[in-house]
C-alpha cells in the first residue's frame, strides 16, 4: 500500500466535513426544528455525524427533509464511507504500528478522555458517559444517549472524527480472531483440493471411454 499524505487526507476529510456542514446548514429540512441551539453547531454536527457513520438520529434527519436532502445524505454517506472506512482507517493502520504499545495506548486515553468530557460538558454519571463514549468511538450510535448542550454538540463531533478510528483499532486482536475462527482448516481445504482433483480424473477417464 503507498503512504498516505498526511495533508492530503487532512484537506479531503476537512472538504468534505464542510460540504456537509453546508449542505445540512442550508438545505431546508434538514434538522429538526426542535433541536434548539445554533443552527451551524448543529450542522456541524450532524455533517460528522454521517460522514463517521456514527448516525445517532437525535436532531437529524428531521421529518420534514426534502427529496434534495435525501439525496445529500444518500451522497454524503457514499462519501463518509469511502474516505473514513478507507484512507482514514489505513492511515489508523499505518501509525498504530510505530506507536509503542500499538493502539492500545491510544484507545485508552480516547476512552477516558470522551469519558472526561462527557461527565463534565453534558453532565452524565460515569457509567454512562463511558457508555457513549464507546458507542461513539466504534460507530453504533442507538441515539438513546446524546448531546444536548451547542458546546457538547461540537466536542462530541470532534471526538466522533478523531476516535473512530483509533478506537476501531482496538478491535483488531478480535477481528484477528474471528478471521481465523472462519477460515476454512488445512484439512478442508487439502481434502476439497482432492476432491476437486479425483472429479477431474474421472471426467478425463469418462470422456477417453466414449472416444473408445
Amino acid at each position: 500500500m503507498a503512504d498516505l499524505s498526511t495533508s492530503r487526507l487532512l484537506a479531503v476529510a476537512t472538504t468534505l466535513i464542510v460540504i456537509g456542514t453546508i449542505g445540512f446548514h442550508s438545505i431546508k429540512g434538514m434538522i429538526d426544528e426542535d433541536a434548539g441551539g445554533n443552527h451551524l453547531v448543529n450542522a456541524f454536527y450532524c455533517s460528522a455525524m454521517t460522514l463517521t457513520t456514527v448516525g445517532y438520529g437525535d436532531i437529524c434527519p428531521s421529518d420534514k427533509m426534502t427529496h434534495i436532502g435525501k439525496l445529500f445524505i444518500v451522497a454524503l454517506s457514499f462519501c463518509g464511507l469511502g474516505m473514513f472506512c478507507g484512507p482514514v482507517m489505513d492511515f489508523s493502520a499505518s501509525w498504530k504500528e510505530r506507536i509503542p504499545g500499538g493502539v492500545v495506548g491510544p484507545g485508552i486515553f480516547a476512552l477516558v478522555f470522551g469519558t472526561s468530557l462527557f461527565m463534565q460538558i453534558e453532565d452524565m454519571e460515569w457509567h454512562s458517559a463511558v457508555y457513549f463514549a464507546i458507542i461513539t468511538g466504534t460507530t453504533v450510535g442507538y441515539g438513546d444517549l446524546g448531546p444536548k448542550t451547542d458546546y457538547g454538540r461540537f466536542t462530541t463531533a470532534l471526538f466522533a472524527i478523531l476516535a473512530v478510528n483509533v478506537i476501531g483499532g482496538m478491535l483488531e486482536p478480535a477481528k484477528r480472531y474471528l478471521s481465523e475462527l472462519c477460515m476454512a482448516s488445512p484439512t478442508t481445504v487439502i481434502k476439497s483440493k482432492e476432491s476437486d482433483s479425483e472429479g477431474m480424473k474421472q471426467e478425463e477417464s469418462g470422456k477417453k471411454k466414449k472416444k473408445n
